[in-house]
């Protein structure tokens, strides 16, 4: 009986003590959850912009449990959006040693020690957050966008690549992927990139911007403008009316070009970038006494400028002011080393003025400077064929047409100097290319001038028209994008999708950055 007693009053102790123990869980949890909801409710404080009252609750919380990282984390942030960086960097710190794997605070002290100036530091506490968050977004773009700031451009793509396909529609990181791939000279997939962008943010300005710098590198001079003029307008620095005055200048439109470039010298007169397009812009348009004197200006303030001085050369030259010319190309040679222009055009200079041996020195620079350049080999076969060197010449003009093979010019030349060698079979190939080339030059010119006539019936109205000259530049020239374009948008007008979506597709596979308006 007493060993009953015993063992029953011994089970009811171990019974006692279960309880105790599910209840001093019951009360841990009970805690961690009141905890918890603290710090939530800490961090939409934060978000709200409350900060003192965020403080509070964050060390309230820390009252309770000194050991709580998330209440330091909260700290931080209310400290960052104080600007009190070093009491920030104190904060994420003690978060992180309380709990070392504590991602979020890892990227937050990067954040931080990037607005301190640290930016090796910062880095790598980007990549510990990533290593241990590979989904976590802010990681992921933190680290792409600081890793492009260091020029590490490889490993920016990887990052800011994870990070657009964490959030697909976050503007910045588009941004940031398209700029990397257009400095890594992947064009196409930049324009894809920054189109995003602009869809996501139709304001982000930097985005406008660079997309219409990249659209006007793949040959699309009129999408390069649209974007920039909608990006001078919500940035009216002049980096981007420079931008905008260099796409102006490309698509043709000189006037609208100067008028761009000079509002931009007239609000900053010490803008040299300015002054030096404006030159070229006028000279571009053929005002070559303007340009003459824009140059001249934009040489006084930077004598040593060698791309001002080749301009300069080239306007005089038109001016038929040969000496002058000949002087300024020559110092233009001599202030850059890599500029192939300068030396060729001293070079066609000379040739014009019956100094065929020092040409022909000039030409070989140009070649020395840049290798592929087929329009100095060309010129170089050219005055060795008038020298009877014919050898050396037939193989310029050989090295010409590799270069560039639609050169009807180089297949011309060739196939007169191999009839003169005799080599008839030969000559006459290259002859029946030339005039080959020559035919689809021209019709190319006939097309793009019915695509303009097309352009001016639709607006007078005159959509059947319009159709029937796009039609007829497409039968020109079946590789005219912009033909197929502007062939589906009229067809598009009239209602018949289906033929105006075979011409989209058609204009798309041509020119992968041609888009419908406002697309």
């Amino acid at each position: 009986m007493l060993g009953m007693d015993r063992h029953r009053r011994r089970s009811i102790l171990v019974i006692a003590i279960h309880v105790t123990s599910i209840s001093a869980v019951m009360l841990l949890t009970a805690s961690a959850a009141r905890a918890q909801s603290q710090i939530d409710r800490a961090r939409a404080l934060v978000a709200a912009g409350k900060l003192a009252d965020a403080r509070a609750a964050a060390e309230k919380t820390l009252e309770q449990d000194p050991s709580s990282a998330d209440a330091f984390h909260v700290l931080g942030l209310v400290a960052e959006r104080e600007n009190n960086l070093p009491k920030a960097f104190d904060a994420y710190q003690n978060a992180i040693r309380l709990r070392p794997a504590f991602a979020e605070a890892h990227d937050r002290l990067g954040y931080t020690l990037g607005r301190l100036g640290r930016t090796a530091d910062a880095l790598a506490a980007f990549e510990r957050a990533a290593s241990l968050a590979p989904d976590f977004f802010d990681a992921q773009y933190h680290l792409g966008a600081t890793r492009w700031w260091t020029k590490d451009l490889d490993g920016a793509l990887t990052a800011l690549r994870a990070a657009v396909r964490l959030q697909p529609t976050h503007a910045e990181a588009r941004y940031y992927l398209g700029l990397t791939l257009k400095q890594r000279g992947k064009i196409a997939d930049a324009v894809v990139e920054l189109r995003e962008a602009v869809r996501a943010n139709p304001q982000l300005a930097p985005a406008r911007h660079q997309l219409g710098a990249a659209l006007l590198e793949v040959g699309d001079p009129d999408g390069a403008v649209e974007q920039l003029k909608v990006a001078a307008t919500l940035d009216p620095s002049s980096d981007v009316h420079n931008s905008l005055g260099l796409a102006l200048m490309q698509q043709g439109s000189g006037d609208e070009a100067v008028a761009t470039f000079r509002s931009i010298v007239a609000a900053n007169p010490s803008n040299d970038t300015a002054r030096l397009n404006l030159g070229t812009a006028l000279l571009q348009r053929g005002s070559l006494d303007e340009a003459v004197a824009a140059l001249k200006e934009a040489l006084a303030r930077r004598p040593d400028s060698a791309v001002a001085r080749y301009n300069l050369g080239l306007a005089l030259k038109q001016q038929d002011d040969f000496a002058a010319a000949e002087s300024e190309l020559r110092q233009a040679s001599s202030l850059d080393a890599t500029l192939p222009d300068a030396p060729y055009t001293l070079g066609v200079v000379l040739w014009q003025t019956g100094r065929a041996d020092d040409a022909v020195r000039a030409f070989r620079e140009a070649i020395s400077r840049r290798a592929d350049y087929a329009d100095a080999h060309f010129m170089l076969g050219t005055i060795l064929a008038q020298q009877g060197q014919i050898a050396e010449a037939l193989k310029e003009f050989r090295t010409t047409i590799a270069q560039r093979p639609s050169s009807a010019e180089a297949h011309l030349s060739l196939g007169q100097l191999l009839s003169r060698t005799g080599e008839r079979g030969e000559a006459a190939k290259a002859l029946a290319e030339a005039d080959r080339l020559n035919a689809i030059k021209a019709n190319a010119q006939a097309s793009t001038f019915a695509v303009g006539v097309g352009l001016e019936k639709l607006k007078a109205s005159d959509v059947a028209g319009a159709i029937e000259r796009f039609r007829e530049a497409i039968r020109l020239a079946p590789d005219n994008p912009r033909a197929h374009l502007q062939l589906a948008l009229a067809l598009e007008r009239l209602g018949k999708r289906g033929e105006a979506q075979a011409h989209f597709d058609e204009a798309k596979r041509l020119a992968p950055y041609l888009r419908r308006p406002n697309e």
